[in-house]
């Protein structure tokens, strides 16, 4: 046997192990990929994000997760590429688990044009998540953040409050305060961000 055949043997067996119900086996197995087999396993990955599987497209986002930042381009070419909401929100997603272990500004420029497209959609599912990307890229996305809060959708603006609120940033309760006394805006978005500002008290 070949050493070419033995690391295909060995990367399908990590495809299994990719599949099996025990999370840390699932763990090690995307670990290794990323490590050991980048190339070929990361585009097979990224295909999952536009299946039907619902367990198969959240393992995968995990998993791309453990890829760095090499799978940002690929990731984005499928969110362009894209009609679909659902395979939209995976690519989301997978951004977010990078940004949970990248400095903000270890970013391509290319995620803000992702987020200004993301940001003006009103599907929920998709203002959940961007939000959820924003509160992860810390002071990068705290001026869309507070942008957001103004927000005429009060899904979009009372998870934005939420999420701001979670940041490590002296200013923000000022902004909360503000934003809890701006006649301007939904009593019920003011009402958040006054409630918001009592618990960090």
């Amino acid at each position: 046997m070949t050493d070419e055949s033995k690391s295909i043997n060995s990367l399908e067996i990590l495809y299994k192990d990719f599949y099996h119900p025990n999370p840390n086996i699932n763990f090690h197995a995307c670990r290794e990929m990323a490590k050991y087999w980048p190339k070929e396993s990361m585009q097979r990955l990224i295909d999952n994000l536009s299946g039907e599987d619902v367990e198969l497209r959240r393992k995968s986002v995990r998993c791309l997760g453990c890829f760095g930042e090499k799978v940002f381009f690929p990731v984005s070419k499928l969110f362009y590429s894209s009609n679909n909401l659902i395979t939209q929100i995976s690519c989301i997603k997978v951004f977010v688990k990078l940004a949970s272990d990248m400095q903000p500004d270890k970013f391509p420029e290319e995620l803000f044009n992702i987020i200004n497209i993301a940001i003006k959609d009103e599907e929920p599912q998709m203002i959940l998540v961007i939000v959820s990307l924003l509160r992860q890229l810390d002071y990068i996305g705290k001026p869309y953040l507070q942008a957001l809060c103004r927000d005429s959708n009060l899904l979009k603006a009372r998870a934005s409050v939420t999420a701001i609120s979670e940041l490590r940033d002296s200013s923000i309760s000022n902004f909360l305060i503000e934003l809890s006394e701006d006649k301007s805006i939904d009593p019920f978005i003011r009402e958040a961000a006054y409630f918001v500002t009592s618990m960090k008290k």
